[in-house]
């Protein structure tokens, strides 16, 4: 018995050696059942690849073609990768007899055209990988056998269309990737058979419409992506069947404007990108319920003006990202609704100040992003208890100064961003200038915030003493008393607006001409000093009136001695001439 168990082994081994022992020339045999023919050096697809491997790979050769009977026999095949290589012939009958294969992947290489029977023993097939070819038509018959692929790819070829009915037959799909081809038009009925579809990536394509309920049918979809296409407007209905949806990518479009109630029914969705798009406003209603949203994207767009309650539906929304459109206005209430809210992008706008109640509504509000707006000046009252504010971005604007205390209710701010602003050095900038010496840490490099009126032109903030702001006020305020009050109005005092205050419109800011009178208290005389200048003025004016009066006198005794000079000049030259009347007589 031992002998014949023995014998058994022996036997057993040997048949294995056979079947799997027989590793071709210029391929590698890494495990049992495995075989690995890769590389630049394999030319062909060898002949003689034992049988009943399970796995064979095909990768980085000069392989140019798969003929007719190669794999024919390869019954228990699970795996096949034929992978980058120089292929553009595969025989209409190369894959016949592979009952067993689970896995095929034709990616990378060159194929242009596959026949319409190439899959029809594949029943097994689980998953088809047909990226980065170069095929240019789907054969309606190619899908036919493949009930059962969970997993298509198609990424990277040359089609522009697709058959009707070229899917109908693939009831068991999970996922479809068509990006990255040229498709122009897809049949109102294209994925309807696909009840089972989750994920449905149309990116990068040449779309300009989508069908009306071309969606409807797919009721289990999560995730659809048609971003980079050439889309222009999308129907109130399009996501209206499909209520397990939790990505939906539109971004880099052409689209102007979304139809009220087109995200109505998405409770599911987790992120929603609209992103470089020509959006040019948003509607109240536009985003129906969504508590799962966690980010959302508007940036790039042409948006104007944010109305109030426009994202009030967006509860659980953390991120917001509306920077570089063209936003010149926010309503009081815009953001209201968005109490989960941890990160505002609203940077590369039009923007020139925000209301002081504009971020109320953002309880849990860290970081906010205002830089590279046209922002002059900002509320007060704009940060007033929002202690869970930790970074503040509002370089490259164009603010002048900063209202006292404005970030003393920050208790947790950890960075801010002031550099590249016009900072008017003068006794308004005290406030902010003691605050910079008190928080260096949070601003990075001092040496970046300077002055850019005169006299401290280009000269850091910090560097400044105190009395140097107070003292730049008194070099430049009293020739307002001496002069004849002919300055510029087109710059007044500024004013930061309050409750009581006006706000700026979209286009114009709105400013008052301070009476003088209303300045700062330091700046202007007491009754005693207005007297004293009174007195000096009567004092100037008695002065010059004399000095006059002393040049007029000198004029006319001046005046005098040249009339009496001309007159005497005048009675010799008379007498001189009777002489002479009379030497002529007497010689006549």
């Amino acid at each position: 018995m031992k002998w014949n168990s023995f014998s058994i082994q022996i036997f057993s081994l040997f048949a294995i050696t056979l079947v799997y022992g027989q590793c071709p020339s210029d391929c590698i045999c890494p495990r049992p059942g495995q075989v690995d023919c890769s590389g630049p050096e394999v030319l062909v697809i060898p002949d003689n690849i034992p049988q009943n491997i399970r796995t064979l790979q095909i990768v980085n050769t000069e392989v140019t073609e798969l003929p007719n009977g190669i794999l024919q026999n390869m019954t228990a095949l699970l795996i096949l990768r034929i992978e980058k290589n120089e292929l553009s012939t595969v025989g209409s009958t190369a894959f016949h007899n592979l009952i067993s294969l689970r896995y095929l992947s034709l990616a990378n290489n060159k194929l242009q055209e596959l026949h319409g029977n190439l899959f029809k023993d594949l029943a097994k097939l689980e998953t088809l990988i047909l990226s980065n070819n170069q095929i240019n038509q789907i054969h309606p018959s190619l899908f036919t056998a493949l009930s059962n692929v969970k997993d298509l790819q198609m990424v990277g070829n040359n089609l522009e269309s697709i058959p009707v009915g070229a899917f109908d037959q693939m009831s068991g799909l999970l996922k479809l990737n068509l990006a990255k081809n040229s498709i122009k038009y897809l049949p109102p009925q294209a994925f309807d058979k696909l009840a089972k579809l989750q994920t449905l990536r149309l990116y990068e394509n040449q779309l300009q419409d989508i069908p009306a309920g071309f969606l409807k049918k797919l009721s289990s979809l999560q995730e659809v992506a048609l971003h980079s296409n050439k889309l222009i407007e999308l129907s109130t209905d399009t996501f209206s069947g499909n209520p397990y949806l939790q990505k939906v990518f539109l971004s880099n479009n052409e689209i102007d404007s979304l139809p009220r109630g087109i995200f109505l029914n998405l409770p599911e969705i987790t992120k929603l990108t609209l992103y470089g798009n020509a959006l040019r406003e948003l509607t109240t209603g536009v985003f129906g319920p969504m508590p799962k949203l966690k980010e959302l994207w508007l940036y790039d767009n042409q948006l104007e003006q944010l109305t109030d309650n426009v994202f009030s539906n967006l509860t659980e929304t953390v991120l917001l990202v509306i920077s570089k459109n063209k936003i010149r206005s926010i309503s009081t209430h815009a953001f209201c609704g968005l109490e989960e809210l941890q990160e505002l992008s609203l940077h590369t706008n039009l923007l020139t100040t925000l209301d002081q109640d504009v971020l109320k509504c953002l309880p849990k509000l860290q970081n906010i992003s205002l830089h590279s707006n046209k922002i002059q000046y900002l509320p007060g009252d704009l940060f007033k208890n929002m202690d869970t504010v930790m970074n503040i971005q509002l370089q490259n604007n164009s603010l002048e100064d900063i209202p006292h205390d404005f970030f003393d209710s920050l208790v947790q701010l950890n960075e801010v961003k002031l550099y590249e602003n016009p900072w008017k050095c003068d006794h308004n900038l005290l406030s902010l200038k003691n605050w910079l010496s008190e928080n260096m840490n949070k601003l990075g490099n001092l040496s970046q915030l300077v002055c850019t009126n005169s006299p401290f032109n280009g000269i850091p903030i910090s560097e400044l003493s105190d009395e140097q702001l107070t003292y730049q006020d008194f070099t430049v305020e009293p020739d307002l008393f001496h002069s004849t009050f002919n300055y510029d109005t087109s710059s007044p005092d500024k004013t930061y607006p309050t409750a009581s205050t006006p706000r700026p419109t979209d286009t114009t800011m709105i400013h008052d001409l301070e009476d003088v009178s209303m300045m700062d208290e330091t700046l202007v005389p007491d009754d005693d000093t207005k007297d004293h200048d009174r007195g000096n003025m009567v004092g100037g004016v008695v002065i010059a009136i004399i000095v006059l009066c002393c040049i007029a006198l000198v004029a006319a005794a001046i005046a005098c001695i040249l009339f009496n000079r001309r007159k005497k000049s005048h009675v010799i030259l008379m007498r001189m001439k009777q002489q002479n009347q009379s030497n002529k007589n007497g010689e006549c």
